[in-house]
């Protein structure tokens, strides 16, 4: 991206000494100019004022990222907050709030769709239905349907694990730059979301592959539900919710 056609902005991260020099390491933060132009522009016509542009990454360690005192993470290790789109895996590290790196991914859960409609030869509507595990028939499936339903979901759910696999060793893969790239860096603890992380047994290999705790981001556990669903279909929804609700908590120079 050419630096005029680009919005830039940075964030400081710390002050650090390095052979006796004082330096400083930032976050730089560069949007394309015409993209930002478009939302401020959809913003007036709306008859609203533009305060300023967030960062998803900062909504998502507002939304479920350990915070507090309380967290329950030791002084030196970090917090990775992982949120797989069905286009983009945002991933950021902070520790107790503060933002400390960023990796944005051009993949998510769109590629394991696209892997099983490949591997099976079937077209996309059919392929998202059985990365779901859902019958696409009218009504309750005869034996014989059954039969080749769970055919099908097998075979689907082979694929899906071997690409989520390789998906999952590229987040792998940005979680040891950081630690690499930064002295005394480590990550306790790994908190998960996005419609992509719901995918059956995503995290089960997050767990496998990457040697931290991980967990199911809670949006509700830390800012409370007024939702009028049911207990599973909230529980079905808060993982694409991150996002939302962290670009509605107000920020607070993180």
């Amino acid at each position: 991206m050419p630096v005029d056609e680009a919005v830039l902005d940075y964030h400081l991260i710390e002050e650090i000494e390095i052979d006796g020099r004082q330096m400083l390491r930032l976050l730089l933060v560069a949007a394309q100019k015409a993209m930002v132009d478009t939302l401020v522009a959809a913003a007036t016509n709306a008859k609203l004022e533009p305060m300023g542009l967030d960062l998803v990454p900062f909504a998502m360690v507002r939304a479920v990222g350990a915070t507090g005192v309380g967290m329950e993470l030791e002084q030196t290790g970090g917090e990775a907050v992982v949120d797989v789109g069905a286009h983009v895996t945002n991933i950021v590290v902070h520790a107790a709030g503060e933002t400390r790196f960023v990796r944005i991914l051009p993949s998510g859960g769109r590629d394991i769709t696209v892997a099983i409609a490949r591997g099976m030869s079937v077209e996309d509507d059919v392929a998202e239905r059985l990365k779901r595990g859902e019958f696409g028939g009218n009504g309750e499936p005869t034996p014989e349907e059954a039969r080749e339903f769970a055919r099908q979901q097998a075979q689907a759910s082979e694929i899906a694990m071997q690409r989520a696999t390789q998906f999952v060793d590229e987040i792998r893969s940005s979680l040891e730059f950081y630690t690499a790239q930064t002295q005394g860096a480590r990550i306790d603890r790994l908190l998960i979301s996005g419609g992509g992380s719901k995918l059956e047994g995503f995290i089960e290999i997050l767990r496998q592959r990457i040697p931290v705790t991980v967990e199911p981001g809670r949006v509700f556990s830390k800012v409370g539900s007024q939702l009028s669903l049911s207990e599973d279909a909230q529980a079905e929804a808060e993982p694409v919710l991150a996002t939302a609700v962290g670009l509605a908590i107000p920020w607070s120079g993180s």
